[in-house]
Parts: structure tokens; C-alpha cells; sequence
């Protein structure tokens, strides 16, 4: 049995999530408040017919909120079948989420506050994690899959990776300071990581974007 998690290794602060009505019917999604620096300050849970661009908001909180003027960026879609709201994600003061309008994409992190990605697979008895040790991290509604939202690290020649098995009491660990090709990983733990070498093919999808082809 083949099981893959994927976690952002960071705690978020939701500061204040408000549920705006509008037709029944309707999905329940979550939108980001985003301010003209492009910083997610809250989100609410809302409607495209309030919150959309075409909605009767124009994409803007009104003028009688606290974010007045603030744009409305759709971060988490409503669920396809139930319509129910399915989270959202937003930063903390000291590492804030951000929102790039040009490549309409959210991001997370920094140099000063890095935001890894761990991946990971439970096949048979056998515990697989990969750890992407970035610094920073994009996201967006078209990237929420399954009930979870899929962060894609952003990859430089500097970014290392953890990779990690655990089979009973057995365990085994290896690290890298930047990217490798998948030869370069074979040679690395040949003969010398029974598990992990056994489980290499499963950690190239679970190095998804670091390895290098």
C-alpha cells in the first residue's frame, strides 16, 4: 500500500477568517486579502458572485472594512462537490505570505525565514521522507488537490535535501548540500543505504523538482 503526504514545515497563524453570504448554492471559497505591497493580511471565506473580479465586490473589499480597497486573490476553491470551504493558508507576521501578481502565484519565505517541504510515502512496512530544504515556496488554487494544497519549493543550485527510511527498527538518513542528478544519488548511497537504495526510484518523485534531469 502506497500512501504520499506531502507538509509544508511551517506553522500558520490564521488571524481572522470571516464568511461572507451571497447566493445559496453557491461554493464557499476562500479568498486572500492581499494589501498594495502584495501581503496576505487575512482571508474570508466567500462567494465569486461577492468576492470575484466580476463579482459585487470587483475584486476589492469595500470601503466599509478594515482592509478597505485591499484586492481579493481566490487562494482555496470551494470543494467541487460539496461547495464547503477546505481551508486556507496564511502567514505569520514574521514570515508572510505574499501574493505576485504577475506570475499569479502566493509564495512563502525567505533567506532569514526558509520554508522546507517535506514529502513522504509509506509503501508496504516502509517509511519513505524526502526534505527539501527551500526557502521559499509557491502555491495557488489550481495547486490544492485531495483536500491539501501542493507546495512547489523554489529550487536554486543552493538548496539541499534530506532523505530519510525507516523500516522497523532500522533507519537511514542521507544529506545533500545542493541538487543532484539521479546518477549522482545512486553513486552517493551505493551499497552503503540498503533501504533507501532499495526505495531510490520512489524518492525521485518524492524530490520532485530538486533532482536534477
Amino acid at each position: 500500500m502506497k500512501k504520499i503526504s506531502k507538509v509544508l514545515l511551517i506553522a500558520f497563524a490564521l488571524v481572522n477568517v470571516s464568511a461572507i453570504s451571497a447566493n445559496a448554492g453557491e461554493g464557499e471559497a476562500t479568498y486572500a486579502v492581499v494589501d498594495s505591497s502584495g501581503v496576505v493580511t487575512n482571508v474570508i471565506v466567500c462567494q465569486a458572485s461577492v468576492c470575484g473580479s466580476s463579482g459585487s465586490w470587483n475584486g476589492t473589499m469595500p470601503s466599509d472594512s478594515p482592509w478597505a480597497g485591499q484586492k481579493l486573490v481566490l487562494q482555496v476553491p470551494a470543494h467541487p462537490e460539496t461547495g464547503k470551504n477546505q481551508g486556507s493558508v496564511i502567514g505569520t507576521p514574521e514570515n508572510p505570505v505574499k501574493y505576485d501578481a504577475q506570475a499569479q502565484v502566493f509564495t512563502q519565505g525567505s533567506a532569514s525565514t526558509p520554508v522546507p517541504v517535506r514529502n513522504s510515502e509509506t509503501v508496504d512496512n516502509t517509511t519513505l521522507v524526502a526534505t527539501i530544504h527551500s526557502d521559499v515556496v509557491t502555491f495557488g488554487p489550481d495547486k490544492f488537490v485531495n483536500g491539501q494544497m501542493q507546495f512547489t519549493p523554489l529550487v536554486t543550485s543552493n538548496t539541499g535535501a534530506t532523505i530519510f527510511a525507516t523500516d522497523g527498527l532500522t533507519k537511514e538518513m542521507a544529506t545533500f548540500e545542493t541538487p543532484k542528478t539521479r546518477a549522482q544519488l545512486q553513486a552517493a548511497i551505493a551499497n552503503k543505504l540498503i533501504i533507501i537504495q532499495k526505495y531510490l526510484h520512489r524518492y525521485y518523485a518524492l524530490l520532485d523538482g530538486w533532482i536534477i534531469d
